[in-house]
């Protein structure tokens, strides 16, 4: 049980860290420091294909439900708590499930880091060699999705091994 409270340890470390990473480095590109980096200062790492961008997102992931901060911020703690008693109810039975819901609480948690401190969640990764691809986001977004990604295969693989039984 204890590597998965140590991958939730890292996702909100490691989203932490690349958020003020990013942050100096799009400073220091603008010419700039920290404290006047505003919303759409940008720094291309591979020109019109990934760009650090700052973005200052009140909603949830890719900006949805912005104009309801307490509303999402009650819902998603709810759920991050949820997230984890079931996790722990696992006993870390089904590795696949345990990492993959690892990865949704260290995101969700890393983003209501940035939401209780600063009022909003600090988005950077700004990929532009995507036809209609227009959301920025950041390492929490990241570990949700591919978290939630993974939970869906492992529900898929524990059905198909219960069927097979």
């Amino acid at each position: 049980m204890t590597i998965y409270f140590w991958i939730i340890l890292a996702v909100c470390v490691l989203d932490q860290l690349t958020k003020v990473w990013a942050m100096d480095l799009i400073a220091a590109a603008n010419s700039m420091s920290v404290e006047q980096v505003a919303e759409g200062n940008t720094l291309p790492i591979f020109e019109n294909i990934l760009h650090f961008t700052y973005l200052e997102n009140s909603g949830m992931s890719f900006g949805l439900l912005a104009d309801h901060r307490w509303v999402f911020m009650l819902l998603s703690a709810v759920g991050v708590v949820a997230l984890f008693v079931y996790l722990v109810s696992l006993r870390g039975n089904g590795k696949l499930i345990c990492t993959s819901l690892s990865l949704v609480i260290g995101g969700g948690i890393g983003n209501m880091f940035d939401r209780v401190s600063l009022g909003y969640v600090v988005d950077f990764i700004d990929v532009r060699c995507i036809p209609g691809w227009k959301w920025i986001f950041n390492l929490a977004d990241s570990a949700v999705c591919v978290g939630a990604a993974l939970l869906i295969l492992g529900i898929l693989l524990e059905y198909k091994k219960e069927k097979v039984k």
